[in-house]
């Protein structure tokens, strides 16, 4: 994509850690899901095809909606940015055409999530989360005009630096990449957890954040989580991104005295962790309500 990931994230090249059996069927039910949107737009209204009340065309995208959120990222990018303060606001319009088109599946059916976080300790670095079914389905993104909306800002030159991290799930047990949803209100507190796992503690460490992940999404356990992703470097498999959204700091505290967080703690205790490094952002001070995926 020409964009990147930050000082934690590292510039990393891709990889492919397998998984693609699994991918397989999900993105053919995610196309025939989504040919299925594009029919429903252009002939919404016809007899015989939504009735009055139109319910096939608005079934459609929501299938497509749905069987996208339940696909591994077979390819996915933590670009981190940083913009010309001068800059921000033309910045923030463009990534707003982009973020917000990529979402849509009649326009961009690969893409699983696009959010756009902002770095908490300085206000002109930004990371765009962004997940893919596949390479091919990151290719198409990148042919898109929303996605030039992006290109444009970054040709005007306001940007000052950036750097990439390829990461994916597609190597990792379903419960990695988050389906439910995460609520329609900003995340005042994420962190993106880069950590090095020791390789013979991997499957203990798998074991370990199965448990804090899964239970971090229920809201009768950490009702301050509004996502927990898990995510594997394309180019070095030891290395794991964490990604967590909170409502607050409050709710970030909150986890942290949960006995699921305990699970990831106690492995972390026993040695199994050889380097950690943590990058806070949060989408509450950027304008509207778009930046975070509900």
């Amino acid at each position: 994509r020409g964009r990147a990931g930050g000082r934690a994230l590292g510039s990393l090249s891709p990889r492919w850690h397998g998984g693609a059996s699994s991918a397989l069927p999900a993105a053919l039910l995610l196309l025939l899901a989504t040919v299925w949107a594009l029919v429903a737009v252009r002939f919404r209204g016809l007899p015989g095809f939504t009735g009055s009340s139109g319910r096939s065309a608005a079934v459609a995208p929501r299938i497509a909606r749905t069987l996208a959120s339940r696909a591994a990222v077979g390819s996915g990018v933590l670009v981190s940015v940083e913009i010309k303060p001068d800059r921000i606001e033309d910045f923030l319009s463009a990534m707003e055409v982009d973020v917000t088109k990529s979402r849509d599946k009649a326009l961009d059916p690969g893409c699983l999530r696009f959010d756009l976080l902002r770095d908490r300790d300085d206000p002109n670095k930004f990371v765009f989360y962004e997940c893919y079914l596949d390479d091919g389905a990151a290719a198409h993104h990148k042919t898109t005009s929303h996605y030039n909306a992006w290109a444009e800002f970054k040709a005007s030159g306001g940007v000052v630096s950036q750097s990439v991290a390829k990461v994916e799930t597609a190597s990792l047990p379903a419960w990695a990449f988050q389906t439910s949803d995460c609520g329609n209100k900003p995340t005042g507190s994420a962190v993106l957890v880069t950590v090095d796992i020791k390789p013979d503690r991997i499957d203990d460490f798998l074991k370990a954040m199965e448990d804090d992940v899964t239970k971090s999404r229920d809201k009768a356990l950490d009702p301050g989580c509004l996502r927990f992703d898990l995510l594997r470097d394309r180019e070095d498999p030891n290395k794991f991104v964490f990604y967590e959204a909170y409502s607050d700091d409050e709710g970030a505290a909150q986890h942290k005295t949960t006995s699921h967080y305990k699970s990831w703690a106690d492995f972390k205790g026993t040695g199994g962790v050889a380097s950690q490094s943590v990058t806070k952002v949060e989408t509450a001070s950027i304008p509207g309500t778009w930046a975070f995926q509900a």
